[in-house]
C-alpha cells in the first residue's frame, strides 16, 4: 500500500495545471507560427514529467464516478426488506471496510 502525503497534494495540483497550462501556450504558439513564416529551426517544447502524469490520471480517475452494479443493489435491497441483512451494523461496517481494502 502507498503512503499518501496530504501535504503534497495541492502542491502537486498546481504543478500539473502549470504545465497543462505551459504546453497549451506551447501548442497555440507553434499554431501561430505555422501560420507565418518560420525564421528559426527550433521550436518551443514543454514535457510534462511522467509523475505529473501519473499525478493527473490519478486524479482524473478519483473524480470519475464508480459504476453502478443495479444487479447487486437490487439484491441488496431484497435482503434488506426480508431482514437478512442491516441488524448488525458493526458488522456491515467491518466488511464494507475489508471489501475496499482487497481493491
Amino acid at each position: 500500500m502507498t503512503k499518501i502525503d496530504s501535504n503534497r497534494l495541492p502542491q502537486d495540483l498546481d504543478a500539473t495545471k502549470q504545465a497543462e497550462a505551459a504546453q497549451k501556450a506551447a501548442e497555440a504558439r507553434a499554431a501561430k507560427k505555422t501560420g507565418q513564416a518560420a525564421s528559426a529551426q527550433g521550436t518551443d517544447k514543454v514535457e510534462v514529467s511522467s509523475d505529473a502524469k501519473l499525478f493527473s490520471a490519478a486524479v482524473k480517475a478519483a473524480n470519475e464516478p464508480a459504476p453502478i452494479r443495479t444487479d447487486v443493489v437490487e439484491a441488496m435491497k431484497q435482503k434488506l426488506a426480508a431482514g437478512e441483512i442491516g441488524k448488525d451494523s458493526a458488522r456491515l461496517a467491518d466488511r464494507i471496510i475489508d471489501d475496499l481494502l482487497k481493491e
